[in-house]
């Protein structure tokens, strides 16, 4: 099994081409007179897809870290599952975050077990669903950089390669109110989630909208304190299409 090749967020040009797919290489130019929070959170870590058991392992253990932290009950996989997409977030060597993404299909949606009459209402509907799940951040200094990395490439997976319309995600209550207003998601159901044993909320984001705010606040941190979203830490549109067009040589060469 093929090694990830990992490369430090801060290089540009020529490193480009030694990353795997689904990597993120933009380093915005940090302003001077800045706090040393806005200055992190403008440093952009390297984002690919877990492409062997070692990785995989590395954030299993990260995502039962964070959780056990919080109180939360979880029981790692031992190995990868079958059609589910682990990304991972990296500051150099160091692992700093991860996401996971699935297609619906046949074996349904993690969020099933929970809310099956509102998925089925959504199918029921037409919508194409993508499932975002597990995400975990190490720490807070890198915290936004961090997510608006996992997102805007979760969101080029689900969108421009699954083709998926809608998000959904189930979260704890404590943190629905950030993806509200963060992201843009809304509030269809609360429950409870066996698997962790806590109360949850699933949550859908439309990719319509996620297209749109990327195209209006993308890579524009400067805006960052007027909006008070995560868009503005995302890529550039122009950047995007640069990292879907790779992404979709890489598999195909897969």
């Amino acid at each position: 099994m093929t090694a990830s090749v990992f490369v430090d967020s801060r290089w540009v040009g020529p490193a480009k081409k030694a990353a795997h797919w689904l990597m993120s290489t933009w380093a915005p130019a940090v302003p001077s007179g800045l706090g040393a929070e806005r200055r992190a959170n403008l440093q952009r870590p390297m984002i690919d897809r877990i492409r062997d058991l070692v990785g995989w392992r590395q954030t299993q253990t990260l995502v039962g870290r964070r959780y056990g932290q919080r109180g939360l009950r979880v029981s790692p996989a031992g190995s990868p599952e079958p059609g589910l997409a682990t990304l991972q977030a990296r500051d150099g060597r160091r692992l700093v975050g991860t996401l996971s993404v699935r297609l619906d299909g046949p074996n349904g949606l993690a969020a099933d077990y929970s809310f099956p009459d509102e998925l089925l209402r959504l199918r029921a509907k037409g919508r194409k669903l993508v499932e975002f799940s597990k995400l975990a951040v190490e720490g807070a200094g890198l915290s936004k950089s961090v997510l608006s990395g996992l997102f805007h490439m979760a969101y080029l997976y689900a969108h421009g390669i699954l083709e998926g319309d809608l998000i959904v995600m189930e979260v704890n209550p404590r943190h629905a109110p950030f993806y509200r207003r963060m992201l843009g998601a809304k509030r269809l159901e609360v429950g409870h989630n066996a698997a962790v044993d806590a109360p949850s909320v699933l949550l859908c984001l439309d990719m319509g909208h996620v297209r749109t705010q990327i195209d209006r606040f993308g890579g524009k941190p400067e805006l960052a304190d007027e909006v008070r979203c995560l868009y503005p830490y995302f890529y550039a549109p122009a950047e995007e299409a640069e990292l879907l067009e790779q992404l979709r040589a890489d598999m195909a060469e897969a």
